[in-house]
Formats: C-alpha cells, structure tokens, sequence
C-alpha cells in the first residue's frame, strides 16, 4: 500500500502510483508521480530526497545539515532513532538518504518573544485584548484567532471576569518575574518557574504570596490556550516545599490608637514641610478610621491612579463637618464592581478627628479632580512615599519597622473594632472582607503600649 503523507518509503514499489508531499507548498497540495519499474541506474532517490530539501530549505541549512548527517567516517547516524544510515556517493558529492525523521514538520506553536511580552501582558492586563495584528501565542490555527474573532461584548465579559486590583496585582507578579530574568518569552518553562519560585522563596516572601505570584503565571497561560507550566507535577512538588518549610507566622503588628496618635505627633519632628504634614494625618487617620489599605489611596505607577480613590468620590456635610462619606469603587474584593459608601463620622477630639484632618488637607491643597491624595503640584501621592515617612515616624517613636508597617493600620483598624465590642460581621462589612481572613487581623493582646 501506499505510503501515508509525510512519510518516505525506502524504495518504490514496482507499477504503482508514489505520491510525494512537496514540503514548500500546504500539505493538501500533493504531487502524484507515476513511477515504472527503475533500472539500476534510472532513478537516484537518494538524489531526489535531497533536492526536495534543497527546494524547501535555506542553502545554508541544507549545507549544516547535511554535515551533520554526513561525518569524517562516511557513515551518518540518525540520532532521532539511534540507527545508522547508508550515503550514496557520486562523484565528489557525498548525500545521505533521509530518514522520517530527518523531515521535521513546521513549527505550529508561535511564541511570544520578550520584546512583545510587556505589551501583550498590558493589554491582557487592561482588558484590551489583543486583535489579530497583535503577536498572539498559540498552539494551533484556530487558538491563534481566539481574540480577534471574540465579539465586543464577549471581550468586556473577558475582562469583568478579573477584578481591577487583581490585575494590578498579576501585572506586579509579572513585572516581578521579568525583573528576574528580562528574557523570558512565552510558553514560559517549567524549569524558569520552578526556579523563579525558588528565588521568591529565598527572597523570603510567603508561601501564600508566592502562591499569589505564580498564579498570575498561570493565568496567562491558560488564557492563552497554553501548556500551563504551573501544573508540571515538579511544579507542584516545589510549592508543596514552600508550603512545608516556608510557612511563617505574620510578625505585622496593629497600629492601634494610641500608636496612631503617637505617629502624628511624631510628624512635627520628622517632617518639617507642613503641607507634606497635613497631608500625612489626613492619610493615616482615614486608613485607620477607614481600614483602607494603602494601595487603595496610594499609587505606585501613575498608570494606577484611575484605580485608586478620587476626590469626586469623597463628600462633606458641610454644614457642620460632622460626616465625610466615601464612595469605594476598585478595591481588592469588588469582584462585581458595586460601589460602596463609607460614612465616618467625626471624632470628638479634633486633633485626631479623620473628617477635621481630610477637611484641612483638601483646604490647603483645593484640588477637584483627579485622586484624593495629590502633591500641590497635582501629582498622585505614591506609596512608597506614605510607607518613608511612616518608617520615620515609626522609627522616631521607638517601634520596629519590621513589625509596623504600612498595613498596619488596617490591623490595627480591624483589632480596635473588636475591642470596643463590635460583631464579626460589623468587622467584616467595615474592612470589606469576603472570607472570615479579618479574625487573623484582631490581635487584642499582640502588643500593648
């Protein structure tokens, strides 16, 4: 019987019908040649299968390959299957006789290179899915098309199915394992994963954060039809390592009330701009009285400041300035994208009322748009600027930096809460909790002023 395509027979068989795929053209379109019985010299097939190559391959590819096959001894081995060839010499040409696995089929995976990783992570991470002009990762024809043949509608549901502060938190893996090895290219190894978790680890970070991190890994891959690297059984093995070994307790500790008041007036003698002051009580009382993380009024790349809370989304009862309310629209948990109000009221000490303090700030800044916590100058206050000056505070108080920090005041918050006698599901509500993580914050007896 015939041979099947793609396939080379070691011979022709004697009147019948040879059907060649010719590999420079799509493999639907064969070449059918009717072949007699050969004379000993008629037909050099070994001729032919090596002009088929030469036709179908760079010269220069031909002529290395051919070295390769063809050694110093005159007898080639195939190393796909281990066995020997045999060579047809003519004249001063030496050809070997190829083997089907000498032909290798085209490549159909069609990687993304590192130059065009970070524009395709933004607009995965952004939600702007990438067209067909875009260089699309894929395994087969009709992966390659997956996002230009997504309608409008199925790409905004594409999008909503990943949180605001969850892609933001994918995109910061992502830069993370970049910053690590810049070359990498997708599918991503599993050998690159199993190591980067390995650096992460040495790093100290977490087995829940580095758990964190190498989901964003997986994400990408899976969205892209790609083998997942995560899933590779070593992969798996490396992070139940993490997980046996690494596990550590949360040294943070809360700022409780005390404390907080403590670091304001602290802020008279490590900072001694007074603009820069108001604008640092006004940040620590409302994530405190808030239970606001910093990443949620703070920015760390201006391409966030749309993502954290605006001065459009923050009211006074101006009448008496008893109230500030607060529309919380991104934040960690809104998987549904609902806003939620905080009202807060004021406190009878103005000194460390949170109402008095945002109410000062925005007096002396008088900005009306834009993010809630900006320089005079109009640029968003970023979070590494908030986490200097309260390292100095902190500092100047005599506490541990490695123990207070900038989420703090979110423990802190969820701890001062319980000890004035406030119900779990208060708790939860007031610091937006969807799982009952909060009752790892209450810390009534860490530390005690």
């Amino acid at each position: 019987m015939p041979p099947k395509r793609g396939q080379k027979s070691l011979g022709p068989p004697a009147n019948k019908r040879r059907r060649l795929a010719n590999p420079t053209r799509e493999s639907t379109d064969i070449q059918t040649v009717t072949a007699v019985q050969p004379q000993p010299s008629a037909i050099d097939y070994d001729k032919l299968a090596l002009a088929i190559i030469k036709h179908s391959t760079p010269v220069n590819e031909v002529e290395n390959s051919v070295q390769q096959e063809v050694p110093s001894t005159g007898r080639p081995m195939n190393t796909a299957n281990g066995e020997s060839t045999a060579t047809a010499n003519t004249g001063n040409q030496t050809s070997a006789i190829l083997g089907p696995s000498s032909v290798q089929p085209e490549d159909q995976t069609a990687n993304v290179s590192a130059a065009g990783l970070n524009a395709l992570l933004d607009s995965v991470f952004t939600g702007s899915f990438p067209g067909s002009s875009t260089p699309q990762p894929h395994t087969d024809q009709s992966t390659a098309q997956t996002f230009s043949h997504l309608t409008p509608i199925s790409k905004k549901l594409l999008a909503s199915a990943l949180s605001t502060s969850s892609a933001m938190a994918y995109r910061r893996s992502w830069n993370l394992l970049l910053g690590w090895k810049p070359q990498l290219s997708l599918p991503i190894s599993v050998v690159d994963v199993c190591n980067f978790i390995g650096q992460l680890f040495i790093d100290n970070y977490s087995p829940s954060t580095i758990f964190s991190h190498i989901s964003a890994i997986s994400y990408v891959h899976k969205i892209f039809n790609l083998p997942d690297p995560t899933q590779a059984f070593v992969t798996k093995k490396i992070l139940k390592g993490c997980q046996a070994i690494g596990q550590r307790k949360d040294t943070r500790l809360p700022i409780t009330a005390p404390i907080l008041q403590k670091l304001l007036s602290a802020l008279e003698h490590t900072v001694s701009q007074y603009p820069t002051r108001l604008l640092l009580r006004a940040v620590f009382l409302l994530a405190f009285h808030a239970f606001l993380r910093l990443g949620e009024i703070t920015v760390k790349s201006l391409k966030s400041k749309h993502q954290v809370l605006q001065r459009s989304d923050v009211t006074f009862n101006q009448s008496s300035l008893s109230e500030v309310q607060i529309i919380m629209r991104d934040y960690k948990t809104n998987k549904h994208k609902s806003p939620l109000i905080i009202s807060i009221q004021a406190g009878p000490d103005s000194a460390y009322c949170p109402v008095k303090a945002l109410h000062n700030y925005l007096q002396l800044f008088q900005h009306t748009s834009g993010p809630l916590f900006q320089t005079l100058d109009g640029l968003p206050i970023t979070y590494s600027m908030i986490t200097s000056h309260l390292r100095s505070a902190i500092q100047f108080i005599g506490l541990s930096t490695e123990h207070f920090k900038g989420h703090s005041f979110r423990i802190g918050a969820a701890t001062h809460a319980a000890s004035l006698g406030f119900s779990d599901q208060v708790i939860q509500k007031l610091g937006r909790w969807n799982s009952d993580a909060f009752k790892h914050y209450i810390r009534i007896q860490s530390f005690k002023l």
